[in-house]
């Protein structure tokens, strides 16, 4: 599996910077976590929009 993907940049390719501490944390934590509070959203808002029963 390892020889699947290249661990370096590929010939006539410009180089690439290694990402920072605060990048790597942005889309490890921070896109999934975006994405479980937009799917927490759309699963909660027909409840504060329901009409209640008075």
């Amino acid at each position: 599996m390892f020889g699947l993907i290249p661990l370096e940049t590929l010939p006539g390719w410009p180089e690439v910077a290694d990402p920072t501490a605060l990048e790597t944390l942005t889309v490890l934590l921070g896109v999934p976590a975006a994405i479980a509070l937009v799917i927490l959203v759309l699963g909660m808002a027909p409840s504060w929009f329901r009409r209640s029963a008075d």
